[in-house]
């Protein structure tokens, strides 16, 4: 069966108040090295500001079910007992057709908990795309940002209906089979939109300083990464699913692009976690002795924002002062040209 992904967004806007003192882009004191980071009176100073600021955080709650979903998608996949693939008698089924049987002819090897495991994992992937655009609380509606978030709610509904109808499969060319197919493939297209517009949020809204930004020393970075990625492998197998379906069942290259899935759910957890100012031992962009929230340049003070904000409306807004302007310019012209004329 094929997975359900779900994508975030990948700015936290939990932390990106500038003046908060205690976002770890406003520290204030360096460390020469880790046993003096993790000294009693750090610890005992700095752990409660970061739970506190950790369950008030709604992004991490985002995270926290994007993860489950990704350790359930594994399980459906490697699992024998729970997929189905340990089942001898289905396995005796498909090896003792006969050779004259049409390849689309063939049954779908379907197992009735995993349908039920994909309807509620879809269910899950709404509840996720609901909770990530709640996320955004300081942000409109209306924001450039949404948009991604609007696109994984249609992701999510595309897969719900797909999941609902693996029940009706019955052979690999049988009309619900090949319908999945197209509809997970269109799923799929918007999935990789969302990935890059997911990009386009992170650059638009992300603080950037030493160890943030478009850098390996940023659990972020790798997280849209791997969020883009994954999206890549689906396309491509839903592609291929689309063109040979008799390779429905066989072709397990999603299942790459779920551990790639995985590896960045994971890396969104530490990136929360860095967010809420709980790796302050660690070494800041690969070096001790130094506090971002010192550090300044001749022509600007970090951290700063990507982008100003941008509204959906704006360039409707835009271009419809344009054609005002115009219109009224035009007017100018014909009353200049009208009095020109009766002077004449």
């Amino acid at each position: 069966m094929l997975n359900h992904n779900v994508h975030i967004p990948i700015a936290n806007t939990h932390d990106n108040d500038i003046n908060d003192p205690t976002a770890p882009f406003n520290e204030l004191e360096p460390f020469d090295s880790l046993w003096q980071a993790l000294r009693w009176r750090h610890v005992r100073t700095r752990v409660p500001v970061s739970f506190r600021k950790t369950i008030r955080n709604r992004y991490m709650l985002a995270n926290l079910v994007y993860l489950c979903y990704a350790i359930a998608i594994l399980i459906i996949d490697f699992n024998p007992n729970v997929n189905g693939s340990a089942d001898t008698s289905t396995l005796d089924t498909l090896c003792n057709e006969t050779p004259s049987t049409s390849i689309l002819d063939r049954p779908v090897r379907n197992t009735p908990l995993v349908n039920h495991l994909f309807i509620g994992l879809a269910c899950i992937h709404i509840l996720s795309a609901f909770l990530y655009w709640w996320a955004w609380h300081d942000r409109t509606w209306r924001d450039v940002i949404m948009i991604p978030e609007y696109l994984n709610h249609l992701e999510a509904g595309l897969y719900l209906w797909s999941a609902i109808w693996y029940s009706r499969e019955d052979t690999l060319g049988g009309y619900y089979t090949l319908a999945i197919h197209k509809i997970e493939l269109a799923a799929a297209l918007v999935e990789i939109v969302a990935s890059f517009g997911w990009m386009m949020s992170w650059y638009m809204t992300y603080i950037r300083t030493l160890g943030r930004g478009f850098s390996l020393d940023d659990p972020d970075t790798i997280s849209y990464l791997s969020t883009s990625i994954s999206s890549i492998i689906y396309v491509i197998y839903n592609i291929q699913i689309n063109i040979y379906p008799e390779q429905y069942g066989t072709n397990l290259l999603y299942t790459y692009g779920d551990i790639v899935y995985f590896v960045g759910a994971c890396y969104y957890i530490i990136a929360a976690l860095r967010d809420d100012h709980w790796f302050w031992f660690l070494p800041f962009a690969g070096q001790y002795g130094v506090a971002v929230g010192r550090i300044h340049v001749d022509t600007r003070s970090l951290p700063q924002f990507g982008v100003p904000r941008v509204l959906i409306t704006d360039l409707c807004c835009r271009k419809r002062n344009d054609t005002t302007i115009k219109v009224n310019n035009q007017r100018e012209f014909d009353n200049g040209n009208s009095i020109v004329t009766t002077y004449l």
